[in-house]
Order: structure tokens, then sequence, then C-alpha cells
């Protein structure tokens, strides 16, 4: 009882790091290109954005904000969506392998379980494809709103 009493004291507590300013980099991210990094240093956000190496640098500001921040979501939205086009993929691949191996080695195995493989791959193929459609979109928006900050 003693030692949970202490764990929650010294839980609640506030650290050192919490009471200080901190200084340094929030976030960043980065997909296809297009490029974020959030610094803040004595109460001053800084924005470094690019695109392919060339990169622009903003402080924040009412006027910006929210183009910032959507700049960011649809950044971060494109590196979640291309690491599951990549797995969706590497998973259609695993199944086409696995029937050209079944193929090779014997036919009847491959005809009793033709079905199996076509679900599979098909479903691979759907989560593939919208994968693909969802990072389109958001490299999209991603150069609207890089455009709209860099003009």
């Amino acid at each position: 009882m003693i030692c949970c009493l202490i764990l929650i004291v010294s839980a609640c507590s506030g650290s050192e790091e919490d009471t200080q300013e901190y200084s340094g980099i929030i976030n960043e991210g980065k997909v296809m290109g297009y490029e974020y990094t959030v610094t803040k240093e004595q109460n001053v956000i800084s924005w470094n954005i690019g695109y392919k190496g060339e990169t622009s640098i903003f402080e924040e500001s009412t006027a910006n904000e929210d183009y910032l921040q959507n700049f960011m979501t649809n950044i971060n939205s494109g590196e979640m969506t291309l690491v599951t086009l990549i797995i969706s993929l590497s998973y259609f691949f695993i199944v086409i392998l696995t029937a050209l191996i079944l193929f090779k080695k014997n036919r009847k195995i491959l005809k009793e379980s033709g079905v199996i493989i076509f679900v599979l791959a098909g479903i691979a193929l759907y989560f593939a494809f919208e994968a693909y459609f969802d990072l389109s979109i958001s490299l999209k928006e991603a150069k609207y709103y890089y455009l709209l900050l860099t003009n």
C-alpha cells in the first residue's frame, strides 16, 4: 500500500524538465519529398517546411497556424498510408510467390486452393489500391498547403 502511494505521489509531482521552458525539436515528418520540422525556442514556434530539398522557415502565427497544422496532418497521414501501401504490396507478392511455389510443386494443390489464393490476393490488392488513393490525396493536399505557405 505504501509503495503504491509513493509511486502515485512521484508520478503526480512535476519534474525539473516539466517546469523548465522546453527548447528543441517538437515534431518532424517526411513523406515522398515533403517534410517539416517544428522547433520551439523561448516561446517561439518555428516551422521548417520543404519539398525535395527546397525549404522555407516560418514562425507560427494566427495567420498561418491552420495552414501549417493542415500541412503537418497531411504529411503524417501520408507517412502512415505509405507504410500501409508497402505492407499491402508485400503481402500481395508473398501470396503470389506462395502460389507459384505451390504450382511448381504440385498442380493439384493449387487447383484445390486456387479460390483461397485468389481471395487473399484480392484483399491485398484492395488494401493496396485504397492506400494508394489515400496517399495520392494526402500528397495533393500537402502540395496545396505548401504552395499556400510559400507563395
